[in-house]
């Protein structure tokens, strides 16, 4: 018994979408970097009237380098799903909000 043509098609359409799934997430990471660790006069300007901004999926790494870097800048955000990776090169990202 093989794969019928549709399921063949199917495998294909959903192995797509989940590779652009992996690039949106992948380039709203670098989106959420630059603007954590970089930002804008009109960002810092709404953080001073105290907008929050919320960051998913960064790499644990860059939110360290965040909090030592823009200390100052520390009550307008907030980390969720952080991503870990162990020594041993396994990845586990965090379900709570830092």
């Amino acid at each position: 018994m093989g794969i019928k043509k549709c399921d063949k098609y199917l495998t294909v359409v959903f192995a797509a979408a989940l590779s652009s799934t992996s690039h949106a997430m992948a380039a709203g990471a670098e989106w959420q970097k630059e603007r954590l660790l970089d930002p804008t006069p009109s960002q810092l300007a709404v953080e001073a009237k105290g907008r929050v901004a919320i960051y998913d999926g960064l790499d644990s790494r860059t939110v360290d380098r965040a909090l030592d870097e823009q200390f100052h800048r520390i009550d307008s955000m907030m980390f969720v799903r952080t991503r870990h990776t162990e020594p041993d090169g396994t990845h586990w990202a965090d379900d709570d909000c830092d």
